[in-house]
C-alpha cells in the first residue's frame, strides 16, 4: 500500500501525533513542536507523509494574495522530521513549490536528500557532545579560551540559576534588537512567550553568572532542553561582564553542570566569524543544515530578490 502524502493546515493538525513524530526522530528538534510553532508563526500548513510517520513544518505569510514561506527569528531549521523512501523526494518538492511560489525554508542537519533535489546553501550550526566527564570535554578547549576561562576565575564570580527569564531576554533585546532589523518587537513578544510555555514545562532555563561583591549581572544564557538538545536559545553578556571575560566561563559551567549527559549542547551556530570564533574555542563539531530559497513566481514578480 502506497503512503500518502498529504499537505494541511495546522489548523486540521492532531497535536499528539505531530509532536510524537518530533520526540521520536533526532532530527526532530524544539523548533519543529507543535506549540513552538504556534507560537512563533503566524501561518504554518505541514506536508504529512503516512499517519505521521513523517512531517514538514511550512511557515508562511502572505502579502497582495501571495502565500510565500517566511523566515521566522528564532526558528534555526526545520525541514523534513522522519525518514521518507527516497522516491517520495520529488513528489514532496513539488508539493513545497506549489503551495507557496516564493520564499525561505530551512531543511534540518539531517535532510541531505532534500537539500541535493534543490539547490541550497549550507549553513553553520554547532553542538558539542555532552556525554563525556567535564574533564575530557575541557582537555579539547582551546588554549585562548583556556586564557579567557583563567582570566574569569580570578573575580571569583557566582554561576546560578535563575526561574525567570524576563531580565535577560530584556536585557538580551535592548543590546542586540536593533542589530536584527528582521527581527521585530512583536517577534521577541512572540518569544517571550514561547519561553513561558517551556518554562512551565520545565524545559526552559535561565543561567546567570554575577558579580561575588555587588550581585550585579555578568552574563546570562537562556537554554530549552528537549531531551535530545540543550538549545542555547538567547546569549547575552554585559559590558562589564566583555571585560571579565564572563561569557566564556558561563558556557563552561554551563557544560561543566551538563556533562555526563546524553545531551547535546546546540550553540546555534553563527555566520558571524567573530561569534563563530568564540563558540569554536569550546571544539564543537560542526552541524551544518541547508537554506533552500524559492522563486517560481511570474514577471514581475520573480524579481524580487533571488
Amino acid at each position: 500500500m502506497q503512503t500518502t502524502i498529504n499537505l494541511c493546515v495546522s489548523q486540521s493538525i492532531d497535536p499528539e501525533k505531530w509532536n510524537n513524530c518530533i520526540a521520536k526522530n533526532v532530527n526532530g528538534l524544539i523548533y519543529s513542536q507543535f506549540q513552538y510553532l504556534n507560537l512563533l508563526t503566524n501561518h504554518w500548513s505541514a506536508i504529512i507523509i503516512g499517519d505521521y510517520e513523517a512531517v514538514i513544518p511550512l511557515p508562511w505569510n502572505s502579502k497582495c494574495g501571495i502565500r510565500y514561506y517566511q523566515a521566522i527569528p528564532f526558528i534555526q531549521q526545520l525541514g523534513l522530521i522522519g525518514g521518507v523512501d527516497k522516491s517520495q523526494i520529488p513528489h514532496i518538492i513539488d508539493l513545497i513549490k506549489r503551495y507557496a511560489k516564493y520564499g525561505d525554508l530551512f531543511f534540518n542537519f539531517s535532510n541531505t536528500d532534500l537539500a541535493n533535489a534543490v539547490p541550497t546553501m549550507a549553513k553553520t550550526n554547532l553542538v558539542l557532545d555532552l556525554h563525556q566527564d567535564y574533564h575530557s570535554i575541557a582537555k579539547n578547549y582551546k588554549k585562548d579560551l583556556a586564557h579567557n576561562l583563567e582570566k574569569a576565575n580570578k573575580h571569583h564570580p557566582i554561576y546560578q540559576a535563575n526561574t525567570h527569564f524576563s531580565k535577560t531576554l530584556d536585557a538580551y533585546q535592548q543590546q542586540y534588537g536593533n542589530r536584527f532589523n528582521w527581527v521585530s518587537p512583536s517577534d521577541f513578544q512572540k518569544l517571550a512567550q514561547v519561553l513561558a510555555f517551556y518554562l512551565s514545562t520545565d524545559q526552559c532555563l535561565v543561567r546567570e553568572l554575577i558579580d561575588q561583591t555587588t550581585e550585579e549581572l555578568l552574563a546570562s544564557a537562556i537554554i530549552l532542553n528537549d531531551n535530545k538538545r540543550l538549545y542555547l536559545l538567547v546569549n547575552v553578556i554585559t559590558p562589564k561582564g566583555r571585560q571579565k571575560s564572563s561569557n566564556h566561563l558561563l558556557i563552561d559551567q554551563i557544560i561543566h553542570e551538563f556533562s555526563e549527559s546524553d545531551l547535546l549542547l546546540d550553540l546555534e551556530g553563527s555566520e558571524i566569524p567573530g561569534v563563530k570564533d568564540f563558540y569554536m574555542n569550546y571544539n564543537p563539531i560542526e552541524q551544518p543544515y541547508f537554506h533552500f530559497h524559492h522563486n517560481s513566481l511570474v514577471w514581475p514578480f520573480n524579481l524580487l530578490k533571488k
